[in-house]
Formats: structure tokens, C-alpha cells, sequence
């Protein structure tokens, strides 16, 4: 088993290679294994698409960013290092609004090869089973 970066590790990564609008996202780990990689972006006014009598939505923009962002710290969790990668492809399918609240990410790493890597990310309300969006992610790898 390769060793694997932990969450402060992780989380210093957005710091590090993200743009500071992503870090403003405020992206935490939740829960780092084998069977289960998680992820949650706190509420916050800045991810939210419009106020409404219920508080708002949150923006499919920043779930997007979220998905991709979260992507590439769980590929990092399982390389054991960040491996500069390039986003190939990313397909987002939202089935339901979010309501403004806390957001949940659960990444499970389809394929992460020599050159290419697919991630499959369902998002959900914290507190909700019920998948609201889901996106999968295609990254090719950059470094020799």
C-alpha cells in the first residue's frame, strides 16, 4: 500500500495549486480510506446562486469547482503525493436544488492509470442521502 497523504496534507494542497477564488470555497476532508473518500464545502454566502425566502441555492458554478477540486485531492490521497494533472473532461448532471447548507462530496476513484484518471463525484446536503448532483471527472496527468 503506498503511503497516503492525510487531511492537513490535503487540505495544505488547495493552498499550494488552487486559485484563491477555490480556496475561498473553503473545501475540508471529512473521511480519507479505502472505501470512502469525503469532502464537505461549507455554507457560506459566496456559493450561493440566489437569496430566497428559504436562504437561497447554492450555485451549480461552485459545485462544479467543488467537484473538480476534489478530485484531484482524492487522486492525491491515493498517489500518496499531487501529481500535476490537467482536467480532460468534467460532465456534471444536477437532479435537484440545493438548498443553502453545507455541502457533501463523495469521490470514488474510477480508474487512475499511468496518463489518465476518472472520478466519479455524487454531492448531497449535509445530512441528505439523497444525491442532488453528480459529475465525473477525466484528468490527464502532466508530469514525466
Amino acid at each position: 500500500m503506498k503511503n497516503r497523504l492525510n487531511a492537513a496534507e490535503l487540505e495544505g494542497l488547495i493552498g499550494e495549486i488552487c486559485a484563491p477564488w477555490v480556496q475561498e470555497l473553503g473545501i475540508k476532508v471529512l473521511t480519507l480510506d479505502d472505501e470512502k473518500i469525503q469532502f464537505t464545502m461549507p455554507a457560506t454566502e459566496k456559493i450561493l446562486r440566489h437569496k430566497g425566502p428559504n436562504g437561497g441555492l447554492v450555485s451549480g458554478q461552485a459545485l462544479m469547482a467543488g467537484s473538480d477540486t476534489v478530485s484531484f485531492l482524492a487522486l492525491s490521497y491515493l498517489n500518496g503525493r499531487f501529481r500535476d494533472c490537467v482536467t480532460v473532461d468534467m460532465s456534471t448532471n444536477f437532479m435537484r436544488p440545493l438548498a443553502a447548507g453545507n455541502v457533501i462530496y463523495d469521490v470514488t476513484v474510477l480508474s487512475n492509470g499511468r496518463r489518465l484518471a476518472t472520478t466519479r463525484i455524487d454531492i448531497h446536503a449535509e445530512g441528505s442521502e439523497k444525491v442532488a448532483t453528480t459529475s465525473t471527472g477525466v484528468f490527464a496527468y502532466i508530469e514525466d
